[in-house]
């Protein structure tokens, strides 16, 4: 361990920042327990805002299901909905209207009182934007009617099995009118979570304090703190220098470290992100399937997952989760076929393709392909780019990217592939508008018959196999490192932990 932090002490004090938070005193609760007061987690994945509203991704979802309050929650342990700023709700016979009752004991972190009027305000909100919460909204609910200050009834354009599972992804969450409009920027920061973001620094950390106002239980920690840190190493010696007390994500060839420390333990948890190549379908090399199926063939899938993660992770066939529902992968995966590739690209129109990437792993997956892809005459160019450039570059409706290297971390609902595939959404980075596949996507949101939902989620898999859209690479394994006296986050194997009941003793 002392080799590690001495070999990599360089890479740490680059990578050092100056934050709001640091590492916290001890404080004395209830008996001999004591709490640290300031908890920071890190990341290597940037913050940069603190919009529920606007972005839909893992990194921010931590942050919002800290900040913010959704009107009902998943619980995926328990696999069943549960009340958050909602007590109850009743649907109507044809699942068209979904009827809430509210909450009447919540503030914002603002002190402005939470009613119905909030929800509608939100949720016209949402509709109005051009994000990934828009996507979600726009064409399925059709409006929002208030029916006294605690009762609200959302009504849909047409029935959808899986509403519920929007309402309580962040995305969803409700936001703070008077706020907004006082201040447009920082005023969607404002929530009725337990923690109130009072810094954010684009790219390298947001600082919350804890809502002493909150309405649910409240965790005796004081400070929180998420952090930017790019380089897994970087991360792990924070770790173990007690600057940070959670680091997602460490190296893989690190993981040894943790498991000698006696101050630290590794979490290890069932993933269902999946990592894959997606095409830019709507122009350049990216809009000929030759090419795609080119590639698709001329990878060597096990040398990636053992260049990108080290060997830690499973060979995806289908690009759905793999505990995601309607999930299939009869079709086979890609074989690895070098003359077959060189048939399909004599075919392309096009000889070279950029790959653009955003970290380390992904960069290093690239590379392999880049290797793969030379040996049947194919160029590929790998362009680097910062996580807030890249998803810039790569918006569905002004995508410039020819191809790219990403991961989604799935959920358990079937209508989750309205991300991935469905018109106006930020995380379809295949920039599909197949009509088909919309048809599918719709007939999905309204069948009850468990059979034939399956058969509509199959064919959209069986499609992209065909026309290789997006090519599956591999799951990732989920790992954690984390100072063993932190307890309270809900771990998710989607990625988007939940921190905002965080403890750590000392």
């Amino acid at each position: 361990m002392k080799k590690l932090l001495v070999s990599l002490i360089c890479v740490f004090l680059i990578c050092g920042f100056v934050f709001a938070g640091g590492s916290g005193e001890q404080k004395t609760t209830t008996g001999e327990v004591k709490y640290k007061e300031a908890v920071v987690c890190a990341d290597g994945s940037q913050i940069t805002t603190g919009d529920p509203q606007s972005i839909n991704n893992i990194q921010h979802n931590r942050l919002f299901k800290c900040s913010h309050n959704t009107l009902v929650s998943y619980n995926s342990a328990e696999a069943k909905y549960e009340p958050e700023l909602a007590t109850s709700w009743e649907w109507n016979a044809d699942l068209t209207e979904l009827t809430l009752k509210l909450r009447n004991d919540v503030t914002f972190q603002n002190g402005e009182k939470f009613t119905a009027n909030d929800v509608k305000y939100s949720y016209e909100r949402i509709m109005s934007l051009n994000s990934t919460a828009s996507s979600k909204f726009v064409g399925v609910l059709d409006h929002t009617e208030v029916i006294d200050d605690y009762t609200v009834k959302l009504v849909l354009v047409k029935p959808n099995v899986d509403w519920l599972d929007t309402l309580a992804l962040p995305l969803a969450s409700i936001v703070n009118q008077k706020a907004i409009e006082a201040d447009p920027l920082k005023g969607p920061w404002v929530g009725t979570g337990m923690w109130t973001i009072t810094a954010l620094e684009e790219g390298d950390y947001v600082h919350m304090v804890k809502n002493d106002n909150y309405w649910g239980e409240k965790t005796p920690t004081r400070e929180l703190t998420l952090r930017y840190m790019g380089e897994a190493s970087a991360r792990l010696i924070a770790l173990q220098n007690g600057e940070v007390d959670v680091c997602i994500s460490p190296a893989n060839t690190e993981k040894g470290y943790v498991e000698e420390d006696p101050n630290l333990k590794l979490i290890e948890i069932p993933s269902s992100t999946c990592c894959y190549f997606a095409f830019n379908t709507s122009k350049g090399p990216g809009s000929d399937e030759n090419l795609r199926l080119a590639l698709a063939h001329c990878i060597n899938y096990e040398d990636v997952i053992l260049g990108a993660s080290s060997g830690e992770g499973t060979r995806a066939i289908s690009n759905w989760g793999p505990a995601t529902y309607g999930y299939y992968d009869g079709f086979g995966d890609y074989k690895y076929d070098l003359d077959l590739a060189k048939q399909y690209l004599e075919k392309s129109a096009y000889k070279t393709i950029t790959i653009s990437v955003k970290d380390n792993a992904r960069l290093r997956a690239a590379q392999i392909i880049q290797a793969n892809a030379k040996e049947i005459g194919l160029t590929v160019v790998i362009e680097e780019l910062e996580a807030a450039a890249l998803t810039a570059k790569s918006a569905f409706k002004t995508a410039e990217h020819e191809s790219m290297i990403y991961t989604m971390g799935w959920n358990s609902y079937g209508d989750d592939a309205s991300r991935a595939y469905g018109k106006n959404s930020n995380t379809n980075k295949a920039t599909l508008s197949n009509d088909r596949v919309m048809e599918l996507l719709e007939l999905g949101r309204q069948c009850t018959d468990d059979a034939k939902r399956k058969e509509y989620y199959k064919e959209i898999q069986v499609l992209n196999h065909e026309h290789a859209w997006y090519i599956p690479l591999y799951y990732t394994e989920l790992s954690i490192a984390i100072n063993k006296g932190v307890s309270g986050i809900i771990w998710e194997g989607h990625q988007a932990h939940d921190y905002s009941n965080i403890v750590v003793t000392v």
